[in-house]
């Protein structure tokens, strides 16, 4: 009885040590990950909080965190579109302000219709016109803010929202391409 019990309990001993080491070497695979994208986006605070929020870091699967990063990044651009349509409809005295509300308004429809191509080019891992595309909705979400003496502080924030999030794409689709 005694035999049997042996290979049991180093059986047994073998299968937690196997667990502990995987587990520290998945938290590596999360510190290279965070380590090697977030120090080279806009906002590196911003994408060490997102990716470590997300468990997709835990298994090392950048891919999934590119589809991750952009969805927001589309919800963001479709967020930014929606609140200067919004604008655009209440009354504005500064025929300025109008005319580059208006400017906005097509900078984020062509923003958004670069982030959709990005999820055709995501299923067909063409990761350099991923990184082109986003890199394209990053300047049009900033030549939105460039027009404005003082941009309306929601559009601010959203806009910001969305150069974040369009560069945090581009940085790892230009990782992996």
């Amino acid at each position: 009885m005694a035999n049997s019990l042996s290979p049991s309990l180093f059986s047994l001993t073998f299968v937690l040590l196997l667990v502990v080491s995987l587990f520290g070497i998945v938290r590596n695979v999360e510190a290279d990950i965070l380590n090697d994208v977030c120090p080279k986006t806009i906002n590196p605070q911003l994408c060490f909080q997102v990716l470590k929020s997300d468990p997709y870091v835990y298994k090392g699967d950048i891919h999934s965190l590119l589809s991750i990063a952009l969805s927001i990044a589309q919800d963001n651009t479709t967020s930014t579109y929606n609140l200067v349509q919004s604008l655009l409809q209440q009354p504005i005295t500064d025929p300025k302000v109008k005319t580059q509300l208006t400017n906005c308004l097509t900078n984020y429809k062509d923003a958004g219709d670069k982030l959709e191509s990005c999820n055709g080019l995501l299923r067909t891992a063409d990761y350099r016109k991923i990184s082109l595309l986003a890199s394209g909705a990053l300047n049009d979400s900033r030549t939105c803010d460039q027009g404005f003496g003082q941009s309306p502080a929601q559009l601010k924030q959203l806009s910001q929202t969305v150069q974040e999030f369009s560069n945090l794409v581009f940085v790892i689709a230009y990782d992996l391409k």
